[in-house]
This record gives C-alpha cells, sequence and structure tokens, in this order.
C-alpha cells in the first residue's frame, strides 16, 4: 500500500484480519467464536511450562489480543533470558519461581490440609509445591489465577492428577471427563468420553452426557446427544447396552432440556434417513452432533481414527468437569493450539464467575 503496489486499499485492518481467518476454513469459525467470548472478559491464566517457548510465544499473544492476563511458572531467569530472546516485552508476563516464592508455605499447607486422609504428609506437600503443575494447581485453586494450561512437554496423567488433587470434580458433577470437537464437511462433532474414564457406570455416562451437552452450548451450538452402543434401541440385549439405555434415560429425567437418545449405533446417530426411516420415533432427527461413547476405549480409538485417516478438523481436548477450567494440552501442541485451549479456559472461568 505505501509503494503503490497494492491495488486495494484497506482501511478496517480488524475486518481484513477477520477475513484472512476466514479463508483458513470452518473450523476456524468455532475458535474465533471462542476468542470473541473470551475477549469480552479477559482472565489471569497460568502456564506451569513457563520456560517452554512455545508457551512464551503463546502466552505473548494471549496478552497482545487481549484474551488473557499470562503467569509464566519457572526459572525466572532462564524465562526472562528466552523472552528478551524472542524480543517481547517483559511487561506482557507475570513471572513466579516456585523454587522460591512467597506464596510457597500458603500453597504447601492448603495441599497438605487437601490431601492429608489420602496419603501425603507436610513434608511431602511442601516437596510438591516446588513443582510447577502443583504451584500452578493451587494457584487457581486458592483464586490467584483463573485456569491453567499445561501438558505440552508431559504425559496426560502427569497434568490431570495434580490438578485433580489440588482443584477437584465440580460439584454438580460426578466426573471429570474429556472431549474433543471433529469437524469434517462442515459438519461439527463433539465426541465424549475420549480421555479420562475407562468403563463410566450409568450415572457417570449420564453425567459425561450433561456436562458434554452443557460445553457444546459455550459454542453457540445446540446440542443433540447421541448415546452409544453396538445395539439399536434395544436390537440387542446385553448388560453393555443396558448400561447405555439406564444412561440415557437418567438423562432424559434430570435434564429435559437436552435432547438425547439412545442406545444407538453410531451411523444411526449420524445418518439422518437411518433414523427418519428405521427410527422415527428416535428424538434426535436430522442427526446428532454430540456422540457420548460407552467406554474411553471406544471413544479415544474413535477421534484417533478420524484424525488420522480422515481429513477432519480435530481440537482439544477440553477437559470437563473440574471445579475451575484445566485444559491439558497434547504434547507438542503448536503455539496457535496453545492460544486455542486458552482461551477456551478464559470462556470457561467467566461461565464459573
Amino acid at each position: 500500500m505505501d509503494t503503490g503496489v497494492a491495488r486495494v486499499q484497506i482501511t478496517d485492518w480488524d475486518a481484513y484480519r477477520e477475513q484472512l481467518k476466514e479463508r483458513l476454513g470452518f473450523s476456524q469459525e468455532i475458535v474465533r467464536s471462542v476468542i470473541h467470548q473470551a475477549r469480552k472478559n479477559p482472565k489471569k491464566v497460568v502456564y506451569p511450562e513457563g520456560e517452554e517457548e512455545k508457551i512464551i510465544r503463546a502466552a505473548n499473544s494471549v496478552f497482545i489480543d487481549n484474551i488473557g492476563n499470562p503467569v509464566l511458572i519457572g526459572n525466572k531467569e532462564v524465562i526472562e533470558n528466552k523472552i528478551k530472546e524472542l524480543d517481547f516485552d517483559l511487561k506482557n508476563f507475570e513471572i513466579i519461581d516456585p523454587k522460591d516464592c512467597p506464596k510457597c508455605e500458603e500453597y504447601s499447607k492448603k495441599l497438605y490440609e487437601k490431601r492429608m486422609r489420602k496419603g501425603i504428609t507436610l513434608r511431602a506437600a511442601n516437596e510438591l509445591i516446588h513443582n510447577p503443575i502443583y504451584f500452578a494447581s493451587m494457584m487457581v485453586d486458592s483464586g490467584d489465577a483463573d485456569t491453567l494450561i499445561g501438558g505440552l512437554t508431559t504425559h496426560y496423567p502427569e497434568t490431570i492428577k495434580p490438578a485433580l488433587q489440588c482443584i477437584g470434580v465440580k460439584e454438580s458433577s460426578k466426573v471429570v471427563a474429556g472431549m474433543y470437537i471433529v469437524i469434517i464437511n462442515r459438519k461439527v462433532l463433539f465426541f465424549a468420553d475420549t480421555t479420562v474414564n475407562i468403563n463410566p457406570t450409568a450415572e457417570e455416562l449420564a453425567d459425561i452426557a450433561i456436562t458434554t451437552a452443557d460445553t457444546v452450548r459455550v459454542f453457540n451450538i445446540e446440542p443433540k446427544v447421541a448415546m452409544l452402543s453396538f445395539s439399536n434401541f434395544g436390537s440387542s440385549i446385553n448388560e453393555e447396552s443396558e448400561k447405555v439405555v439406564r444412561a440415557a434415560k437418567i438423562v432424559n429425567k434430570v435434564r429435559p432440556d437436552i435432547i438425547c437418545d439412545g442406545e444407538m449405533q453410531a451411523d444411526t446417530a449420524l445418518v439422518s434417513d437411518i433414523l427418519a426411516k428405521e427410527f422415527p420415533f428416535a428424538k434426535i432427527q436430522g442427526g446428532a452432533n454430540t456422540l457420548i461413547f460407552p467406554n474411553l476405549s471406544a471413544g479415544n480409538i474413535t477421534y484417533k481414527l478420524f484424525e488420522r485417516i480422515t481429513n477432519a478438523t480435530v481440537i482439544g481436548p477440553i477437559l470437563m468437569g473440574m471445579k475451575k477450567p484445566v485444559h491439558v494440552l497434547q504434547r507438542g501442541a503448536t503455539v496457535d493450539d496453545i492460544i486455542n485451549m486458552t482461551a477456551l479456559g478464559v470462556v470457561g472461568a467467566n461461565l464459573n464467575d
């Protein structure tokens, strides 16, 4: 534009950025919706892996884009040096070293009180609090941060276990569960539970369905929930299929505002012609958008197959059911992944207000 080469003069740069994002595809529409919600009320976000370059890059964007106020946990000197190397402004970050922090004693005492009847001694609590993920979890539990984003360099259980011990599950929830957003051919699907519960009971399965439906509504999408099985509405009577039937009944009784039906096979849930011709009584005519799997094997295998052998965009995992929002990154997540998960955490924190 300055040299006269550009034939189009752009005056509204925000609108132009949105046009560029639109060209990236339908999956970005979902992400942008969450980011817009987060910007309305930014929250304090703690990153236990604050020394990682990807985390620093993402946190800098989170601050600049007014999504949240980042807190980096780790060695202060190491983090500051990396921020300078990346030519970012130190003022964009709060940096806390869990090895030397005035809050350590307070957090370790609270951790001990939470876990003293579950095998943790005061000495152990004093040691654990210097671990960045325990420190970050206690920050969120104590209200010194609003959401936690971690797991970039660790295995899933290494992040979720401390969060569960320190923050815990919502009083209204029986279980914590994981959800993935799967976008294929401009169709948005929500899969749960894909990361946490190995073989949930009917009651737990119902709780997973309710929590997932409420999460789906965060994306301004009305959930149509299918409780999946190898059986279609009583076609195969078995203990496993009966569990799914009981779960569906619980959801319908406890939350009649949620469109939910089952048990049903996956193709029945997704193919509107099957529903209309074979099962006209089903509540999810037109097809489901929220799929609740009967166990972790089914959910985990399915989302990974979609991710690897189709052209689907897979976003997640989104951890649901915590007292305060915690999201576990996939190992090796990109900077954009971290930003998107941060926005989800901020939106979750706002819903808790």
